[in-house]
C-alpha cells in the first residue's frame, strides 16, 4: 500500500497509521523481501489515491468496510476479508462514510530462485493465476500481523528470526485462503472432463482415507493408475504435488485435534501414519514455524 501524497488531506483522514517503509532497503527474510507492512485505521471517506503496485500486496479487513480497486473495477471489502494485489496492477481504495475501514497490509516480493523448485513455487505461482483478489478469511491470518507488529515495537535478541517466521505464515495463509475457494471447482459437476474427474478422485480418496493411507503409491493402486500418471496430472491441474496435497490435509487434520485437545502429540503423529513423533514434530515445525506442543498451548492460552 502506498499512500498518495499528492491529497493534502490524506493524513487528516487517516486516525492511525503504523507503517514500516523498506522500499528503498528491501528486507530479505529467506525467499521472501519485505518492501511495507502495517496497521492504518481511517476516518470516513478516505482515500489511499490510485498508484501502481511495486510488488505482491496482501491486505486484511480488521474492521469497518469500503472499496479496493484494482486497474479500475471495485470490489466492496468488509471486516474478514482478505485482498491480493499484484505487481503491475493499478491498486487504490475508499473507507466507507459510515464505516471506515481499517486494515493491516503487507509488500513484498520473492526471490528470484522461487522461479525454480523453491519452497514458495507454488505459491507464487497460485498468486500469478488469481482470478478474483477477493476472499473470506477463516484462517485467522491477523494473527501473525499483529506478531510482526508486536516485534517491531519491541525490536529484541531473534526478532528478525520471529518476523520471519510471522511473514511466511501470511503469505502461506493468504494463499490458502485463496487455494480453498480455487479447489472447490474440483468437486465432480455432471460434464466434468475426464481429467478433472481423476483429480477430483485423488483429492476424495485422500481425504476420506487420510488416516489409513500409509504410502503415496497405495493411492494410484485403489485407483487402478500408475503413480507417475496420476502425479502428472494432479501437479498440471492443481499446481501442487499430491504429497504436498497430502501433507497440507494431514496438518489440518493435526491442528483440528491439538485444538480440541482429545489426542496429545503422540497419538497425532500415530494417526496420522507418521514414523514417530520425531518426525511428525519437524514436518510441523517446518512448516509452522513452531512445535506441535508449543502450537497447542499457544491456542489454549489464546482461549483463556
Amino acid at each position: 500500500m502506498k499512500i498518495n501524497r499528492k491529497n493534502e488531506n490524506a493524513d487528516k483522514q487517516i486516525k492511525f497509521h503504523f507503517d514500516n517503509v523498506y522500499f528503498y532497503d528491501p528486507q530479505q527474510y529467506e525467499s521472501i523481501y519485505l518492501y511495507q507492512i502495517g496497521d492504518l485505521s481511517s476516518q470516513a471517506g478516505y482515500t489511499i489515491g490510485e498508484h501502481l503496485q511495486l510488488c505482491y500486496e496482501i491486505s486484511y479487513v480488521v474492521s469497518g468496510k469500503g472499496i479496493f480497486y484494482t486497474n479500475g473495477k471495485a470490489y466492496p471489502v468488509q471486516e474478514g476479508d482478505i485482498f491480493l494485489s499484484l505487481p503491475g496492477e493499478l491498486h487504490n481504495g475508499k473507507a466507507d462514510a459510515a464505516e471506515p475501514f481499517r486494515f493491516f497490509y503487507v509488500g513484498f516480493n520473492f526471490h528470484s530462485e522461487t522461479d525454480g523448485q523453491h519452497a514458495m513455487t507454488h505459491v507464487r505461482k497460485m498468486f500469478d493465476q488469481t482470478k478474483k483478489p477477493l476472499v473470506q478469511d477463516n484462517l485467522s491470518i491477523d494473527v501473525p500481523f499483529i506478531n510482526i507488529f508486536n516485534e517491531l515495537i519491541n525490536l529484541k535478541n531473534y526478532s528478525t528470526l520471529m518476523i520471519n517466521t510471522y511473514l511466511q505464515q501470511i503469505i502461506v495463509l493468504g494463499y490458502r485462503s485463496f487455494y480453498e475457494s480455487w479447489e472447490t471447482q474440483y468437486e465432480p459437476q455432471p460434464k466434468v472432463d475426464e481429467t478433472k474427474q481423476i483429480v477430483y478422485e485423488v483429492i476424495n480418496y485422500i481425504d476420506v482415507n487420510l488416516h489409513r493411507i500409509t504410502e503415496l503409491p497405495q493411492i494410484a493402486a485403489e485407483l487402478y493408475y500408475s503413480y507417475s500418471y496420476l502425479s502428472h496430472i494432479f501437479s498440471k491441474e492443481v499446481g501442487l504435488t499430491i504429497k504436498d496435497y497430502y501433507n497440507r490435509k494431514r496438518f489440518e487434520k493435526a491442528i483440528e485435534w491439538l485444538k480440541n485437545g482429545d489426542l496429545n502429540v503422540t497419538q497425532i503423529a500415530e494417526k496420522l501414519q507418521y514414523q514417530s513423533i520425531h518426525t511428525f514434530s519437524k514436518a510441523f515445525r517446518n512448516s509452522f514455524g513452531i512445535s506441535p506442543t508449543e502450537y497447542q498451548a499457544l491456542y489454549i492460552n489464546r482461549k483463556k
